[in-house]
């Protein structure tokens, strides 16, 4: 039977990266159930329209049986600013009756479990989103001694679609950068005094270079999805102990 340790709710933007790194990664005997959001793109307005649809997607979870929801987008649950993601908690519970948790909560727990609250932040966003980014982990006693934003231009969707004219067709998405990018895009950051680093969006593929950073940087590193995954198992009584997912996932 799919799913007989505990089945996961997933609710993220479209695209597939952390769907993959979920199915992908997550142990034997967990399931992982999916439904997408229309993303416009990471403008302060474009989250703001992402996370107006939570309600209508965690309703599509109620007296379904399911031990967690996650809300799998980083800066979409943190664009309010400090508690926002406490707030899309409640609504998501609300509106399901499953216990929920969001991508920024998780990220904010990893730091918390790694005792490393001094980091490095790498983004595909742009710096408005950036700013504010910053701004919500500080708020939440994690201090950013950087934040960096790598170049994305080609693949953004900027502005809320038109739905009277119809859905506007993406151009592109986040998963298009390659695992190599950012692993470069990492290696040209001056990270100062950072105790780890976090490279943040859930719509990156980074599970496959987490341990290569690692070992090449000296610190540890917290990616949106990693940290997501390692929430949800948390927060669901799941074993965290997986190889090749970085210091998180091999100090429990």
């Amino acid at each position: 039977m799919s799913g007989w340790r505990a089945r996961i709710g997933l609710i993220c933007p479209i695209g597939e990266s952390i769907e993959r790194a979920f199915n992908l990664y997550a142990p034997e005997g967990v399931a992982i159930n999916s439904t997408k959001l229309w993303f416009p793109g990471p403008t302060i307005e474009g989250l703001v329209y992402l996370s107006d649809q939570l309600e209508t997607a965690a309703g599509m979870y109620k007296k379904q049986r399911h031990e967690l929801l996650v809300f799998g987008c980083t800066s979409g649950s943190m664009v309010k600013g400090y508690g926002f993601d406490k707030e899309c908690i409640r609504r998501m519970e609300l509106a399901s009756g499953v216990p929920s948790i969001t991508t920024s909560t998780a990220v904010l727990e990893a730091f918390d479990c790694l005792g490393m609250p001094k980091t490095a932040v790498i983004t595909p966003y742009p710096d408005e989103t950036n700013a504010m980014e910053k701004r919500f982990l500080e708020d939440n006693g994690v201090h950013v001694t950087s934040i960096a934003g790598m170049d994305c231009s080609p693949i953004r969707q900027f502005g809320v679609p038109d739905i009277s004219q119809g859905i506007v067709r993406v151009k592109g998405d986040m998963a298009d950068i390659e695992p190599s990018q950012i692993y470069r895009a990492v290696r040209e950051m001056d990270l100062g005094d950072a105790q780890c680093l976090f490279i943040s969006c859930t719509g990156l593929n980074t599970m496959e270079i987490i341990s290569l950073l690692e070992q090449d940087l000296g610190i540890p590193v917290i990616t949106s999805n990693q940290a997501s995954l390692y929430g949800a198992l948390r927060h669901c009584g799941i074993g965290t102990c997986i190889p090749g997912l970085g210091r998180l996932f091999a100090d429990t």
